[in-house]
């Protein structure tokens, strides 16, 4: 009877982390955005040439993450520069809850987040230093409320990604 109970609980635990996980590396950094395979029963991606030399593919990630409802919202972007993916980015902006603060403390670990000041109220960035990448969640405020942001770079990708900033941030300077 106690087996049966561990392999119950353990079920149950397997199954909840299955509802969590989402799986939204679709393609490997790198590769070219002909590398991305979707069903094509699903709505063709968009593809959103940049002034700075880079290409948006963004993919709404119910696509991908169809058993996760707590993203439904959130947008998936893929930046390739000179054709290779460069940066993977989540993007949910104002939405009434934190559940892409939750998701990225569930797959990247928990960090602080100060005392008394509920999750909403909260704005800020926290970073991840993984083995090939780095990993940054943000929540900010926009025009319209907040936008909840996990910036995903591979190492290997970084310099690629700098300049590319670097050219971003230099238009913007230029515009005011």
């Amino acid at each position: 009877m106690r087996k049966l109970l561990i392999y119950l609980l353990g079920f149950f635990v397997l199954a909840q982390t299955n509802v969590i996980a989402c799986n939204f590396k679709i393609a490997d950094f790198g590769t070219p955005k002909e590398s991305v395979k979707l069903d094509d029963s699903l709505i063709a991606p968009m593809l959103m040439p940049d002034r700075f030399g880079g290409e948006n593919l963004i993919i709404p990630l119910e696509q991908i993450c169809k058993s996760n409802e707590k993203l439904f919202g959130t947008q998936l972007i893929y930046l390739y520069i000179d054709n290779k993916l460069s940066r993977i980015q989540l993007y949910r902006p104002v939405m009434p809850d934190r559940n892409l603060m939750y998701f990225a403390m569930n797959k990247y670990g928990n960090f602080n987040l100060p005392k008394g000041l509920p999750k909403e109220k909260w704005r800020g960035n926290h970073v991840w230093n993984l083995n090939l990448e780095i990993v940054e969640y943000i929540v900010t405020d926009i025009h319209d409320g907040h936008v909840e942001i996990i910036d995903i770079v591979n190492k290997l990708y970084l310099p690629t990604i700098e300049n590319y900033n670097a050219k971003v941030g230099e238009w913007l300077d230029s515009t005011q």
